[in-house]
């Protein structure tokens, strides 16, 4: 059954019975919604359920569990017969939303029987945030690979073809490892910041802006804020691919995945869609995981609270990310190939009041608690620690230098002083060799001082920087002596909308020579982030 909030069944005064009468007068055939649930409730107590009350909640139930597992013609067909009840109102309104419809979704669930439902007015809130957030928006429909692309910003259309090849690629990816298929078409929405962010999906904006959340896969969709909105763009594919792996859960489980098991997942998942790049294990997830338990900002698995985009500050989402990676790889590793699989299935096939735990216990023999303490057993023998500037509550030495040499650099060389600019960036290679922004300043103005001798070897290598960068790629492409086109796509996979990037280097009117790389770059030199 649908969890219904529970009514608070109370005496009413007069005059707030009085309050409600000329609402009723508009609609005399219907009962508000808290006395028509708690006259239900009454009917229960007695054992008498009117059938035809009955009947409309299982078929609410169905609608429901045909949404979550994205099957929308299946939850139509369900609801399709004419109804009044609330609890189909609302599935018709969460369909709409899944479906982008945010006009359907307001209309069906803005009703005053419905005011103090909270399914309702989550989906309503959202659906009103909708339609605010996609006024005048552009939608791209990818057919071939079943993906509909919706943007607030006419020029990232120059990455639909790249988001959906990253839909298809990945839908392979989670069919072939976790035994789930992602329908077609795909819907994915980029928008401009995280305000639009929040109002598209229900996540308050500051929880967005605390952790730095730039996806969230909800109501069906994936939601994510354009590369072009960060400073150095971000991990944007990889983003698509995670959120896409939420999605897949939620549909193969029935939404009833836990927290560390959506996110572990989506962590695993991340990279898998595409080849191994340098920087993929960078950070090992154990390394941060237990660097983060030894400074205290580590989590029991079962207490990440509801998401962790809503955790208090950045080291904690850092080490909660690391936290639920780090035990998936473990558990997935000694439960053997099959189990992440079969837990899937098992979970959406459990009983109403089965969970994660009995689930576990099934398929391996120990609940989640045995292999959680299995688990912590394993990461008490790491020894290695992250970088300082990387770790957990760490901080890079020297920032105000830093910064102040870098801007100064960059100011410098804008204006044609590469001398000038050496001079300051020099000394700040020094103080943070590790940095991939201060290593691609410096390169930068060694090569418009055009020596190149000394410029190669500082983007030569992935292990002599600890974070990845866009500029680091286009510049190593540049310079590596066999050239390699999986640099120019690394860096694309970045920050697509920083002109050196996009462009191979290039000066205007210079291009690349692939066609999709041109539009790109075109589109990078007209309104770079």
């Amino acid at each position: 059954m649908i969890p219904w909030p529970q009514p608070k069944v109370e005496p009413r005064a007069r005059a707030r019975m009085g309050a409600r009468a000329g609402r009723a007068r508009h609609a005399p055939e219907r009962l508000a919604l808290p006395k028509r649930l708690a006259l239900l409730a009454l009917c229960i107590g007695l054992g008498v359920v009117p059938s035809a009350v009955r009947a409309e909640n299982q078929r609410a139930t169905r609608a429901r569990r045909a949404i979550l597992a994205l099957e929308f013609a299946k939850a139509e067909q369900v609801l399709s017969a004419p109804s009044d009840e609330p609890g189909i109102a609302i599935e018709r309104g969460r369909l709409a939303l899944y479906r982008g419809d945010c006009d359907g979704a307001v209309a069906a669930v803005q009703r005053s029987d419905l005011e103090d439902s909270e399914p309702a007015a989550e989906v309503l809130g959202v659906a009103l945030g909708c339609q605010r957030a996609t006024a005048a928006t552009v939608v791209v429909r990818d057919d071939a690979h079943g993906v509909v692309i919706r943007l607030q910003d006419d020029e990232d259309k120059a990455l639909a073809f790249l988001i959906a090849d990253t839909v298809a690629r990945t839908r392979e990816t989670l069919d072939r490892d976790l035994g789930v298929r992602l329908p077609s078409p795909m819907f994915v929405e980029l928008v401009r910041d995280q305000f639009t962010l929040s109002a598209l999906t229900g996540l308050p904006e500051k929880a967005a802006q605390t952790t730095g959340t730039v996806g969230i896969a909800k109501w069906g969709r994936v939601t994510m804020v354009s590369p072009r909105a960060m400073p150095n763009g971000y991990p944007w594919l990889d983003t698509l691919a995670h959120e896409l792996t939420h999605l897949a859960l939620s549909q193969g489980t029935l939404d009833r995945a836990e927290l560390w098991l959506q996110e572990g997942v989506a962590k695993r998942e991340e990279t898998r869609w595409r080849e191994p790049d340098p920087f993929d294990d960078m950070l090992p997830p154990d390394v941060v995981a237990a660097a983060g338990i030894k400074r205290g900002l580590g989590r029991p698995l079962t207490g990440l609270g509801p998401s962790i985009a809503m955790l208090p500050s950045p080291d904690e989402a850092m080490v909660a990310f690391a936290e639920v990676t780090s035990f998936l790889q473990y558990w997935a590793n000694e439960a053997g190939p099959d189990a992440l699989p079969r837990l899937i299935r098992e979970l959406r096939d459990a009983p109403a009041d089965s969970n994660v735990d009995a689930v576990l216990v099934k398929i391996t023999g120990l609940g989640l608690g045995a292999w959680e303490a299995k688990w912590r057993e394993h990461l008490g023998l790491v020894t290695a620690e992250p970088p300082p500037e990387l770790a957990p509550g760490g901080h890079m030495a020297h920032t105000a230098e830093l910064g102040r040499r870098v801007r100064l650099g960059e100011l410098l060389l804008g204006r044609g002083h590469a001398q000038a600019a050496a001079l300051e960036l020099e000394p700040a290679l020094r103080l943070a060799p590790f940095a991939p922004s201060v290593r691609c300043a410096y390169v930068a103005a060694l090569l418009e001082l055009g020596d190149l001798a000394a410029a190669a070897p500082l983007v030569d290598r992935p292990e002599d920087v600890h974070q990845r960068l866009g500029r680091w790629w286009s510049l190593h492409g540049l310079l590596q002596e066999t050239s390699d086109p999986r640099s120019s796509w690394r860096g694309i996979a970045l920050d697509p909308f920083e002109p050196a990037v996009a462009c191979d280097e290039l000066l205007p009117p210079g291009m690349p020579p692939n066609e999709l790389q041109q539009a790109l770059c075109a589109a990078a030199r007209r309104a770079p982030r």
